[in-house]
């Protein structure tokens, strides 16, 4: 029997010698519990999310320095613990992971195929001590220990004994299940023992959130499975099992065609994982900046609705006041009395500070300023209402010291369906990852699940509602956005298959014709797919200055983490395939 332990320390982005503190504090802690080997995260010592800083000499020189230091602590420890950060050898960087113990650096492994464009491929350089795969007698240990990459653990390379396997994987709805599957089948597999420890607090929100994960299974059986997760999680193995044993958890079924390929199956537990993802993205955010209060614009609508809900609960984590959410109605030439009501409701009953600010006479007098004719209810006239109610929250940010959160869904992203540098632009955006179609199943599960029922009658009222910018006099009664620009429905369809499939046009067409069977023709989804290819491909240019936001589903439309595509590419490659 042997004692392992998957360690997720609270790190401090780009600060080594910090976050060796916080690891040799957990160190010490499995020491304490006689723990024998102690798996950390990817790139530990500076932050797996430190981007290009991770190339800057300063802070590859601190880190191995921190690493010296480290390694130094541990002289009266009896673990040994492997620890990653950034490693120069020859003018060529390297992913690095460290062993060390006893107060000694053991040596090191350096990623096969690195995931990142900072890093080189593995080096054979003798003067670098490059360990095996499987650790020799320095370890220590009498059984053998292997190390695994994130790419091998994936591909299944076959490793024996006790497999360390450092990691940073992204909060996503499923990822829990995913890595629940992939631990306790490779571990089967291979009759051998996984121990894996993912980044997590700390870590930037830019465009994912890092809950940070620690998982331990044997032969098959799990031993533990925690996220989101900090500190030292321990398990005793037997290092006698063997393989061939069968996986304790169900096979993950590859899933039919559905109409609702984001929230199918399961819905409720993947509406709570993505809540819990946002809010998780949110706490993150405030905890860098050190911001403690923000500024949300809330007209009634879904996704304002949903920002909200995320503002308040995510205050609540933190134990801080919801009066430092400051909620914002901004009455236009389109409210309507019903999103209107919804919008003060729901603000009153969740006990937030609230204020109404109508900018028609803005507006009014902006149209004045610029020489165009009120009456003349064009894309000027719409989108001068949006940058106005963006400035006003803007400004209310700076005046009370909070940050602005963006409402924008990845539907509308994806369509291109927001005003550039009105409802486009915010300081954080905590729907940019969440399709229209989902949140209806989020706001319900909270609605039934999060909140004192005063506020669930607003909240499904909210559902219920037609989805209208409400930019025009008459608001949802004469401006229906999927009578504009199609079903979301049918796009969160098409986001799904073009984006996360990679599948062409028509073999998207054909899928949606069967998953739509009844509900729409296959000259309408045909219809309504040219209309989303022409808008995803021209409307790239928003998406090449996004804000910060988490990816949620698995599908990001961020320049910097997500999707990448040129701005000026063409649309016709795609739209002859349907022709």
């Amino acid at each position: 029997m042997i004692k392992v332990a998957a360690a997720v320390p609270e790190l401090k982005l780009a600060q080594p010698m910090a976050n060796a503190e916080a690891c040799l504090e957990l160190i010490r802690k499995a020491d304490a519990y006689g723990v024998q080997i102690v798996c950390f995260p990817l790139l530990c010592l500076t932050g797996y999310t430190a981007g290009d800083l991770l190339c800057n000499n300063l802070l590859i020189t601190k880190s191995a320095e921190a690493l010296k230091w480290l390694s130094r602590q541990t002289s009266k420890l009896e673990p040994m613990a492997v620890v990653g950060l950034p490693l120069e050898k020859d003018g060529r960087l390297y992913n690095a992971l460290a062993f060390i113990k006893g107060g000694k650096i053991l040596g090191y492994r350096t990623e096969p195929a690195p995931s990142q464009r900072w890093f080189s491929d593995a080096a054979d350089d003798k003067g670098f001590r490059q360990i095996d795969t499987v650790l020799d007698i320095r370890s220590g240990i009498d059984c053998p220990v292997s190390v695994a990459f994130p790419s091998e653990l994936e591909d299944g390379v076959p490793y024996k004994g006790i497999v360390l396997c450092p990691n940073a994987i992204e909060g996503r709805v499923g990822a829990l299940d995913s890595l629940h599957y992939t631990v306790a089948r490779y571990s089967a597999d291979n009759g051998c023992t996984v121990v894996l420890a993912s980044a997590g607090k700390g870590e930037s929100s830019t465009d994912y959130w890092y809950p940070g994960f620690a998982a331990i299974a044997a032969c098959g059986s799990l031993k533990v499975l925690e996220s989101p997760f900090s500190g030292l999680a321990v398990a005793e193995i037997d290092t006698a099992c063997k393989a061939g044993r069968k996986a304790e958890v169900p096979e993950l079924g590859v899933e039919g065609v559905t109409a609702d390929p984001f929230m199918c199956c399961d819905t409720e537990r993947k509406a709570r994982e993505a809540f819990a993802i946002q809010c998780g993205a949110l706490r993150t955010r405030l905890e860098h900046t050190g911001f403690r209060k923000m500024v949300l614009g809330v007209s009634g609508g879904l996704d304002s609705t949903l920002a909200l809900l995320v503002c308040v609960c995510t205050l609540d984590s933190m134990g801080l006041d919801r009066k430092n959410l400051v909620g914002i109605t901004l009455p236009g030439f389109g409210t309507t009395d019903r999103t209107y009501n919804n919008a003060v409701g729901m603000m009153k009953s969740l006990g937030i500070e609230w204020r109404e600010i109508n900018i028609k006479e803005a507006c009014l007098l902006h149209l004045r300023d610029i020489g165009h004719d009120p009456a003349v209810h064009d894309s000027a006239y719409e989108n001068a209402q949006a940058r106005e109610r963006t400035q006003i929250l803007m400004d209310v940010a700076n005046e009370t010291g909070a940050l602005v959160i963006g409402t924008g869904d990845l539907s509308e992203l994806s369509l291109g369906w927001c005003t550039y540098n009105g409802d486009h632009m915010s300081m954080y955006a905590v729907n940019g990852g969440v399709p229209k179609t989902a949140i209806q199943h989020i706001i319900r599960y909270v609605a039934e699940n999060k909140l004192d029922a005063s506020v669930k009658p607003y909240l499904l009222d909210v559902i219920d509602t037609p989805i209208s910018p409400e930019l025009l006099p008459g608001g949802n009664q004469t401006q229906k956005t999927e009578d504009i620009i199609g079903p979301y429905r049918l796009h969160d369809f098409f986001i799904w298959y073009f984006m996360g499939q990679c599948l062409s046009p028509r073999e998207i067409l054909d899928l949606a014709t069967e998953a739509f069977a009844g509900e729409f023709s296959r000259e309408e989804i045909c219809r309504w797919l040219k209309v989303f290819l022409k808008r995803f491909f021209s409307q790239q240019f928003k998406r090449s200055c996004m804000c910060d936001g988490p990816d949620v589903f698995g599908i990001s439309l961020s320049p910097r983490g997500g999707w990448a595509m040129p701005s000026d590419v063409s649309s016709d490659l795609w739209l002859k395939d349907l022709d």
